[in-house]
């Protein structure tokens, strides 16, 4: 790749030698180039120096860059054209491509710039550009030559150029420049150099520059002796024994060691690596306290993240975005729990009671003026005066100080004075990660108001938009202190040396890694330049390389692999082939002590029965406990879950929805019922009424029904969709009513009518959907589903459904009770489910001595009898403490329960028969 006379070559050992006032340090990276520094500066120490020169060390890109700001800088005057950054550089190409006959075609014009940015730069720096006339394009090789010519055009006419053509630009002038230039030049952990680079490296030796080549081949032998080759069962398995060996290898030594750890897939097992790794590194960490001073992990991940996942940066976001658009709950729902605003500690506790009561009636995608809405709404039930001041004050903000159309620069200060509003970053002080992530938000902002150079006025919406995809483009990392473990990607760990190192996920489907030559240069041309990955023999050779580096960068070589997928249903995985020369061993199961373990190793355990709990105080009980029926109907479920949801006031958080949910369908239909037999009261008057006097009622009652529940869900229930809503609950209840045409006379004596039953020592407040009185004055009590039950269900010891037994038992119903009854209301499946003292009394109901279910009952007293105990039991069995984890049919009656986390039911299950099978051993 390059001529060594040109490029005389240094050992390993001599590049500390080379480096003094006047010699420069180049790296292909920045992570080696402070590797490189801190090595330098503990040789100096080492020697027992007492002053030494700073080594100038830095990567190849950097350098050209300071000779560009150096030249600008110089007392003449430059000629020199504009820089263009990053951002700059991709919004020029969305526009050039948005606005071509191509690009009009395209989804994804962001994706795409990318792409043509990328190509461009290899162009340049593997020179290219003179060659790809010799190929004759394809469609995207037209689009690309399109899209460069107009590019360079327009960067020409504004003078300007990019990080693609700077260091041709450099290398051009360089013997002309006036800045302080270096005397030498080392070439440190290049595995290859690009002709763009060749290139300038002979224009330093032209203009009198030594120029030498590090060569890191001698830094170690070949560590085949010492390698291993080592199989895991999966990647988790692999990456904790990674973990644990990382450990080992720092407790193991007297002094201060560097343990490197390379992953190919970084990028898509980060989060799992770090969540393992801490759990190795640190056991307690899984149990600190929220707000707990986490201590600093001893490893560090090269790959950062994405600017927009760190939290502060989604709250920036979330808080632009509401100004203007409707954005999804999730997101507000997290904004409003975060302490990086206004009243975020203050009102911590107030703004979680908001959330949880909101969300009741929010929709998944909300809007500024909704949420203000919400919060006025919730005003009893969640006061949160700073928010409320703050959103209010936005508002004001929108009407008179956004702009339709304005210069970014112009923006950047508006997106300042908003989250100003905000209060953002909050009233709390920032740590570490907070404030270096705040001062990235900031360079972001900074760098955003340039890209006026490139771009005209924007909308705020489109401007928004602009600097969120800035910020996803933006890999962040935040600086730690040094650490001896370093956690790499392949590229970063080229050139570096380590004490221990272990590559994993090495399997034949990960590694050599596969060709990925860019599809808007020819790939023709792409293999007969031999780039680095453009073809599938140059990648081979390329990961040789690397792995020639992995094997001499360390005394200790660990090579693993996992033999099954994680994310395929187990399928195997082979080693790669490029591992076959490397020995294989036995896989080393190291055991590290879990903080639960050394918790139980330091003490004496004592087992207590916690399914008992303090009964509930009597006069609590006569004040009538929270939950009406469903305090039993829970209990006869689950104690714990009646226990729960009951005495602690557990709930799950309701998730906004589109449109209505069965609930709020359902108490649709309950209102239109009730507001129709409030003005029938009787079945002759149901069977008198004409049918446009109907019709009017129904409608008139459906519009009631509608208005009412407009006010929690005005979304949900607007235009067309409230016109849908009111014809089916029309059509609903006018079939539901031709079956109770079917009946005889009977009078509706109590609707939607609040009652108080007192069950043993419990009170319950109750609510009774319709009761009906019969001719000769029996009763029976109606509860409206919204699909068929069965009878079944209100029987047993246990029941699932004991409100009608409840009603009828332990009310003055009981009396004239003649039964109670299921009205199920749903297209094609109406009906009536009773129990039925006597017969014909409902159409299609037999009396309860011939239901099968009723079979083991003498008489309807021995029927009501029962009930009582039934139901007094499970009373006394609430009111007496019983909290005991014991689910009526498990898995079906936890299937839809919240409270598994709480319990533990499935910890519990799997205890019993691990006990159940040592038994039976």
């Amino acid at each position: 790749m390059f001529d060594s006379s040109l490029f005389p070559q240094i050992s390993f050992s001599e590049v500390f030698e080379h480096i003094n006032a006047d010699t420069t340090v180049v790296t292909p990276n920045r992570r080696l180039a402070l590797a490189l520094k801190e090595e330098f500066n503990q040789n100096q120490i080492s020697l027992k120096l007492a002053v030494w020169y700073s080594a100038d060390v830095l990567p190849f890109i950097a350098l050209i860059e300071r000779i560009y700001l150096d030249t600008l800088y110089a007392k003449q005057t430059s000629t020199l054209p504009l820089l263009l950054s990053a951002a700059q550089e991709q919004v020029l190409w969305e526009s050039i491509i948005q606005s071509s006959a191509a690009g009009k075609t395209l989804l994804r014009i962001s994706q795409t710039a990318q792409c043509v940015q990328g190509a461009w730069q290899l162009a340049h720096a593997w020179q290219l550009i003179p060659k790809l006339k010799d190929f004759y394009p394809n469609e995207d090789g037209k689009a690309f030559l399109d899209w460069t010519r107009s590019y360079q055009e327009q960067t020409a006419r504004n003078r300007q150029t990019d990080q693609a053509r700077i260091c041709d630009l450099i290398t051009e002038q360089y013997e002309y420049l006036d800045i302080k230039k270096p005397s030498a030049l080392v070439c440190y952990g290049f595995d290859v150099f690009t002709p763009q680079q060749i290139t300038f490296l002979k224009k330093l030796i032209a203009t009198g520059c030594k120029v030498v080549i590090a060569n890191l081949a001698d830094k170690r032998p070949l560590a085949l002796g010492g390698a291993r080759r080592i199989e895991y069962v999966s990647s988790r398995e692999e990456i904790f024994q990674a973990a644990v060996w990382a450990r080992s290898k720092i407790e193991e030594a007297d002094h201060a060691v560097r343990v490197g750890v390379v992953v190919p897939a970084l990028s898509s097992c980060r989060s799992k690596l770090i969540r393992i790794f801490n759990v190795v590194m640190h056991p307690d960490i899984r149990f600190a306290l929220p707000g707990a001073t986490r201590p600093v992990a001893p490893f560090n991940v090269s790959l950062g993240l994405a600017l927009t996942s760190y939290p502060l940066i989604d709250v920036a976001f979330t808080s632009l975005e509401l100004l203007d658009q409707e954005i999804e709950f999730s997101r507000v729902s997290h904004w409003l729990r975060s302490p990086f605003f206004a009243g975020g500690e203050t009102e911590m506790m107030p703004r979680a009671l908001l959330d949880a009561h909101i969300r009741r009636y929010a929709e998944p995608l909300i809007t500024l003026d909704r949420l203000i809405t919400l919060v006025q709404q919730a005003d009893g039930q969640a006061n949160c005066p700073v928010l409320l001041q703050r959103l209010s004050a936005l508002v004001t903000f929108r009407q008179t100080k956004i702009p339709r159309s304005e210069s970014h620069a112009a923006f950047a200060k508006i997106i300042s004075e908003v989250l100003q509003h905000f209060g953002f970053p909050g009233e709390r002080g920032l740590d570490s990660i907070e404030y270096q992530t705040l001062k990235k938000w900031q360079a972001l902002v900074a760098d955003f108001a340039t890209l006026d150079h490139v771009s005209t006025n924007a909308s705020y919406r489109e401007v928004i938009s602009r600097l969120r995809r800035m910020a996803s483009n933006t890999l962040f990392q935040p600086e730690t202190p040094e650490v001896p473990i370093q956690i790499l990607g392949v590229l970063e760990a080229a050139g570096m040396v380590f004490d221990h190192l272990w590559v994993m996920g090495l399997s034949d489907e990960q590694w050599p890694m596969r060709a990925n030559p860019n599809p808007f240069l020819p790939l023709e041309l792409q293999r007969r330049e031999k780039l680095p990955l453009g073809s599938t023999l140059e990648s081979l050779a390329y990961c040789r390389r690397l792995m020639d580096g992995w094997l001499s960068s360390a005394e200790e070589v660990i090579l693993s692999y996992p033999k099954y997928s994680d994310d395929r249903d187990g399928h195997e995985l082979k080693p790669s082939p490029l591992l076959r020369s490397i020995p294989e061993t036995k896989r080393d199961f190291s055991v590290v002590s879990q903080h639960r373990d050394l918790i139980i190793q330091s003490c004496e355990l004592e087992q207590i029965e916690d399914g008992q709990v303090l009964p509930v105080e009597q006069e609590i009980a006569n004040q009538g406990t929270r939950g009406g029926t469903a305090v039993i109907k829970d209990y006869a479920a689950c104690p714990f879950r009646a226990w729960a949801k009951h005495r602690l006031l557990i709930g799950s958080l309701d998730v906004p929805h589109t449109g209505l949910n069965a609930m709020e369908r359902g108490a649709l239909v309950h209102q239109v019922l009730a507001q129709l037999w409030n003005q029938l009261k009787t079945k002759d008057a149901l069977d008198i009424i004409s049918d446009s006097d109907l019709e009017k009622m129904l409608a008139s009652a459906a519009d009631n029904a509608i208005l009412q529940m407009q006010q929690y869900r005005p979304t949900a229930l607007s235009g067309r969709f409230a016109q849908i809503e009111h014809w089916r609950l029309v059509c609903l209840v006018r079939e539901w009513l031709d079956e109770e045409k079917k009946r005889g006379h009977f009078t509706v004596i109590a609707t939607e009518e609040k009652r108080t039953i007192r069950i043993g020592n419990l009170v319950l407040n109750a609510r009774l959907d319709r009761v009906d009185e019969l001719e000769d004055g029996q009763h029976i009590v109606i509860d409206y589903k919204t699909r068929k039950q069965s009878v079944q269900t209100m029987l047993g010891e246990r029941p699932d459904e004991p409100q009608l037994p409840l009603y009828l038992v332990m009310t003055e119903a009981q009396q004239q009770g003649a039964g109670v009854a299921f009205a199920a209301i749903k297209r094609g499946e109406m009906g009536f489910s009773a129990i039925m003292r006597d017969p014909d009394l409902l159409p299609g109901v037999k009396v309860f001595s011939q239901l099968n279910a009723c079979k083991q009952f003498n008489s309807w007293e021995d029927l009501i009898a029962t009930w009582r105990q039934h139901l007094t039991e499970l009373a006394e069995g609430f009111c007496s403490g019983d909290a005991r984890v014991n689910p009526k049919n498990f898995p079906v009656t936890c299937e839809h329960c919240d409270m598994q986390l709480f319990c533990r039911i499935h910890e519990r299950i799997s205890e019993k028969r691990m006990e159940q099978d040592s038994e039976n051993d």
